[in-house]
């Protein structure tokens, strides 16, 4: 099997539930990673139309079905990214220097902040799901699991880590920087369309908001960590998927 190949299975295995065979992580085997995570995205989206699709030919309760839907994501990552999230949340919190924060975030235990930040997460997200009405929506939400992992994955390689080490480090590392760059911002690019595609109006709202959250992941990991690590990554894929519900919520 190619080293691409390889590549892709090590990124499935990492980010996602579905039963893969992985690889040993060698250089050669993690150049493509970052670049595969998108297409993690693109998998989940698939999954959700058809979840949608299948829960309105039989009819579900919209209660049922947005309880599936806001859970669906943690399920299919394992809540890797949530993980993440819930660490960040901590240590914001804890309005302590940036070393003890960078501390907080590899503690394995959950403190106040982290489960206040996950329930009011959960819930926000559950009565967004609970206004969709229409296939659009969840088309525009299914395209931002892929243009978010984009991003996500865009700031790996072009952002100082904070740490210098970790496994958000080790993926950048040993990644082709240029190639995997240039390929990013055309998913990136290609998402963004596909949304203003969709509903240009939904579409041009959800694009816009997601480049914001990425401007203020950047701006609020240098501020408060001095730089990103894999758990602000996934607070950024967190907090980006969010927004982009509630946007859809709240669009008319």
């Amino acid at each position: 099997m190619s080293n691409l190949l390889k590549s892709m299975a090590i990124t499935f295995a990492m980010y996602s539930k579905i039963p893969i065979r992985s690889f040993k992580w060698e250089k050669e085997n993690m150049k493509y990673c970052l670049l595969f995570l998108p297409v993690v995205g693109i998998v989940e989206g698939i999954f959700l139309i058809v979840f949608s699709v299948f829960f309105y030919k039989l009819r579900i309760n919209p209660i049922l079905v947005a309880a599936f839907l806001t859970v669906f994501p943690i399920l299919y990552t394992g809540g890797i990214h949530m993980d993440g999230f819930l660490d960040t949340m901590d240590a914001l919190g804890s309005n302590q220097d940036k070393q003890k924060k960078l501390a907080i975030l590899k503690d394995s235990n959950s403190g106040a902040f982290a489960i206040i930040g996950g329930l009011v997460y959960i819930l926000l997200y559950f009565a967004a799901m609970l206004t969709f009405n229409s296939a659009v929506k969840i088309y525009i939400l299914a395209i931002s699991y892929m243009l978010i992992r984009a991003y996500s994955a865009l700031a790996l390689i072009v952002f100082k880590n904070a740490r210098g080490s970790g496994l958000a480090f080790e993926f950048s590392k040993k990644s082709l920087i240029y190639t995997n760059r240039a390929v990013l911002i055309i998913f990136i690019l290609l998402g963004s369309a596909a949304m203003i595609v969709v509903n240009v109006n939904y579409g041009l709202l959800c694009a816009i908001s997601t480049f914001l959250v990425f401007l203020y992941y950047r701006v609020k990991s240098f501020e408060e960590f001095g730089g990103i690590t894999g758990d602000l990554a996934g607070y950024f894929l967190q907090l980006a998927e969010l927004v982009v519900v509630l946007v859809l919520a709240l669009a008319p």
